[in-house]
């Protein structure tokens, strides 16, 4: 689980409020906020920032987060790519 998606999970708790909740204020199927809380889905800016309104949050923590989220699954991206591409390389000589 990601950094948002742990801090979105611990403010919704905090908050009392259930998914299915959150989805109607937000505008989204709770099967979409499910996925940002369990599988890293990481929504676009202005939504983050209405989930943080929603929940009490401070839209530039949960921004930060999720930029970090992005940048720590492209690298992890890049760098399986690179060991994929090396392996393929070996494997050829």
């Amino acid at each position: 689980m990601g950094e948002l998606a742990k801090h979105i999970h611990s403010l919704r708790q905090k908050k009392g409020i259930t998914v299915r909740a959150l989805a109607q204020i937000v505008g989204k199927t709770p099967g979409y906020l499910s996925r940002v809380e369990t599988r890293d889905e990481v929504p676009a800016p202005e939504l983050i920032c209405v989930i943080a309104d929603a929940l009490g949050g401070v839209p530039e923590t949960l921004l930060d987060l999720a930029k970090h989220d992005l940048i720590r699954r492209t690298k992890q991206q890049i760098e399986k790519k690179s060991a994929d591409a090396l392996s393929l390389y070996r494997r050829s000589q």
